[in-house]
């Protein structure tokens, strides 16, 4: 079984609107509107959770999920106060053992269906696969008082995407291991590499943004339309 695991339960504070950042719209639609419809499109992905707030729930199910007019069945699950809490509560709705599983910010819907792929392919290849950005700028590690205190090879380092996709094995268990050492992480590939496993990378998308402010939200739309056919 492939499963997209959608997480959509963040605050999204830093882009200042009073509605949460994954119900504003994008080209008419709601931004998870259109997250959910990119996982729809792809062949392989099986069944689609979306983590969402507790109180948001019934609004999703009502809005979002029929806007996208999707023939994948969506489960929706409530989240939790952080977002390694929210994929843990996702993670635990999966009832089969053994399958790959998409972990993917429901902020970002511009990703294609070329990428999931590749991203499943990588999983089932290696147990764990994620999508890397190479950084174009030249990165410097700056100390607390605000200086230069390293200049980083650029080849060294890389600009983590989603979707991050797992052998669901490996990511539970890497889960399960972090909410016993009460370790916490900004994404799962953290994990897993504090559980000791492998974490291989692919070629990520330019176009495949987070939107969180603004400003992204704005180049969200200038990219959707560039790659309207």
């Amino acid at each position: 079984m492939i499963s997209a695991l959608i997480v959509a339960a963040g605050q999204g504070r830093r882009m200042g609107s009073a509605r949460r950042k994954q119900y504003l719209p994008l080209s008419g639609r709601p931004i998870l509107t259109r997250t959910l419809q990119a996982f729809d499109m792809c062949s392989r992905v099986q069944q689609i959770i979306v983590v969402v707030p507790p109180s948001e729930i019934g609004f999703c199910e009502s809005e979002i999920v029929p806007a996208a007019g999707l023939d994948k069945k969506v489960k929706l699950i409530a989240g939790g106060n952080r977002r390694q809490d929210s994929v843990f509560n996702g993670l635990e709705s999966i009832g089969e053992q053994a399958g790959v599983v998409l972990i993917h910010d429901g902020v970002r819907p511009l990703v294609s269906a070329a990428l999931i792929d590749a991203c499943i392919q990588g999983a089932e290849q290696w147990g764990a696969c994620i999508p890397v950005l190479s950084s174009v700028e030249t990165p410097k590690l700056i100390n607390k008082r605000g200086i230069v205190a390293q200049t980083v090879p650029r080849d060294q380092l890389g600009l983590a995407q989603t979707p991050q996709a797992f052998q669901l094995a490996l990511i539970r268990q890497a889960h399960a291991e972090a909410k016993r050492r009460g370790f916490e992480a900004t994404d799962d590939a953290s994990l897993a590499e504090a559980a000791g496993i492998d974490v291989h990378v692919i070629s990520g998308l330019r176009e495949n943004i987070k939107i969180t402010t603004p400003e992204d939200l704005a180049l969200a739309e200038i990219l959707l339309e560039r790659m309207r056919p």
